[in-house]
């Protein structure tokens, strides 16, 4: 043990003793424990007041854990902080467990008593040391267990090791995406004979991949941004992946920068747990707006950290509430689209109460109560921008590329895109500049960037399965595309 930690661990151990005993300092030397049992003690039946005591090291936030390590909470610092913890790979062996929940994983003793629970799995980060010592300043810790998918069992009959292998589940999931991310970027260097088609990561051509985030429930962060670094947008997503209301591009500043999808997220929750009517108000990138009112009752929020704060006051006070903003509320809560949609659903809600079936609607909002991008107006269905002025006839599937043409306006960008002339989407394939590139549903680039003499090379169903996780058939991007058509290629 080193001897800094050996001192900071007296320390503590001193301090605690001193607190709970309330003994000088010759009475303390005479124990021959040096107060560890009621250092032991505290941690024990006050874990509270004892992380009061503790400072937490850097990065022990989810989004400073460096690539390959899943953040969890309470594992550092006698249990007191998060840490990035690194768990064992494929074929790894002396695995003690799996963090999968299919194998047995999460935070208790699995199996028999002899497999380590979760935060006896861990240590320091190539030190050897135990996790209730003070780790690295880089606070990543690594685990005995398994990653996620795999399950730790004897490779062979009468093998005396366990090691870390594929189960059954190795193909479900965000950590399966981010596992098959990594793995193709793990060897670097293009292939010796063709220099280019091989099946590993060369950054001329497969710079669009990119790595979703994950919960350590092995469902996808509310917030993903994907695209090239120099080319990414970010998008609010369900736990399965599936994109919801709330975006941001990098042009936008103050969205792209506090995005966190808190309010997309917990609006998709109340739909699917079958509320009709949502009055939640969230902002253009997903999060919260300030002022929030439901069934009557007005509250601020704090967008970024989506914690309520002040009073509770019914709707016709809310002008009362530290967060309301006349300019941008005025006197009534709910907006046009919204206000017209709550009234349907309420006639509706009364109608099924007296066992009559209510007529359908076609109204369309989007979750901060303006209009939504597809609306039917009685014969056809077209896209519409927030005030229900009509952009684009008729709509298919999305409109996504034509409101963004308008967002493009509102912030004086002038940005080439081709929108499909039959739906308002992105097409499939982008011109720019002289260069041509496969698009996803949000205009984010799904393949390399080549010189338009090799449009007709491109595979935009193998780009879109790679830019998505699912890495077979990634260098056919561009069928047979020598290096010299890649732009970025040096």
């Amino acid at each position: 043990m080193e001897s800094s930690t050996m001192e900071t661990m007296f320390f503590l151990c001193f301090f605690f003793y001193s607190v709970l005993v309330g003994e000088t300092t010759a009475q303390f030397a005479g124990k021959d424990d040096y107060g560890i049992e009621a250092f032991r003690q505290l941690r024990e039946n006050n874990p509270e007041m004892f992380c009061k005591y503790i400072t937490c090291t850097e990065n022990e936030k989810p989004e400073g854990c460096p690539q390959g390590t899943s953040f969890m909470p309470g594992v550092a610092q006698f249990g007191c902080c998060g840490a990035c913890v690194r768990f064992k790979q494929r074929e790894d062996d002396s695995c003690t467990g799996s963090i999968d929940p299919n194998y047995g994983g999460g935070y208790n003793r699995i199996g028999d008593s002899r497999k380590k629970s979760l935060r006896e799995s861990i240590v320091s980060y190539g030190s050897g040391s135990i996790s209730d010592l003070l780790p690295p300043n880089d606070n990543t810790l690594s685990s005995s267990w398994c990653d996620y998918f795999l399950k730790c069992d004897k490779p062979r009959e009468g093998s005396k090791i366990l090691a870390c292998l594929d189960g059954d589940s190795g193909d479900k999931g965000c950590k399966y995406f981010q596992r098959q991310y990594d793995r193709f970027l793990s060897d670097p260097e293009p292939d010796p004979v063709t220099h280019y088609t091989s099946d590993k990561f060369i950054s001329f051509r497969d710079d669009y991949m990119w790595r979703p985030n994950c919960t350590q429930g092995n469902e996808f962060e509310a917030k993903q941004c994907k695209g090239p670094t120099d080319e990414e947008r970010c998008i609010c997503v369900d736990p399965s992946g599936n994109r919801i209301y709330g975006s941001a591009f990098s042009f936008q500043k103050e969205l792209y920068e506090t995005m966190n999808c808190a309010c997309s997220r917990k609006v998709w929750e109340m739909k699917q747990a079958g509320v009709t009517s949502v009055t939640l108000h969230c902002a253009e990138n997903g999060n919260y707006e300030p002022l929030q009112c439901v069934d009557g009752w007005c509250y601020c929020v704090d967008p970024i950290t989506t914690e309520t704060y002040g009073p509770n006051l019914p709707e016709e006070a809310m002008n009362l509430l530290p967060c309301y903003d006349e300019a941008k509320i005025g006197g009534q809560y709910l907006r046009r689209c919204e206000s017209e949609f709550h009234g349907f659903a309420t006639l509706a809600d009364l109608l099924k109460s007296k066992g009559v079936q209510p007529p359908s609607t076609n109204l369309n909002c989007d979750p901060d109560g303006s209009y939504g991008p597809i609306q039917f107006d009685g014969k056809m269905y077209r896209c519409y921008d927030k005030y229900k002025e009509s952009i684009w006839n008729p709509a298919g599937d999305g409109c996504q590329c034509v409101r963004d043409v308008e967002t493009f306006k509102e912030y004086g960008l002038t940005i080439d895109v081709d929108c499909q002339v039959n739906s308002g989407m992105y097409a499939q394939i982008q011109h720019r500049g002289g260069t041509v590139y496969c698009a996803d549903e949000d205009g984010v680039r799904t393949g390399p960037r080549v010189y338009d003499k090799y449009e007709g090379y491109l595979e935009c169903a193998s780009s879109l399965r790679c830019q998505a996780g699912i890495l077979t058939n990634c260098p056919n991007s561009c069928n047979n595309c020598p290096p010299e058509a890649y732009t970025k290629y040096q």
